[in-house]
């Protein structure tokens, strides 16, 4: 547990990175250079942060998972669904 300054639970904001196996380049996150790409690889209801690959390469890194810029991926094989999308931020929360 993190407490803040006055011994109090704080919450510490964060960032999850999906992450995916790719056939030719191993495990890897996603990076897209614009929404309607996401969404139309991914559907609506895939959640997102928008960043620049900097930081998100770099976050990766660590782990040895490389970026994938604007994938191609298979038609119609959402991860999410709205429903996925809301129980997911019911438990982070």
């Amino acid at each position: 547990m993190t407490t803040g300054a006055r011994g109090r639970l704080a919450r510490v904001p964060f960032i999850v990175y999906e992450l995916f196996a790719h056939p030719s380049h191993g495990t890897v996150a996603f990076a897209f250079t614009t929404l309607e790409k996401l969404v139309e690889a991914l559907g609506e209801s895939q959640p997102w942060v928008a960043t620049s690959i900097g930081p998100l390469s770099e976050g990766v890194r660590e782990q040895g998972v490389g970026v994938l810029l604007d994938p191609r991926v298979v038609p119609g094989q959402h991860n999410w669904q709205p429903d996925d999308a809301a129980a997911y931020a019911q438990e982070v929360r």
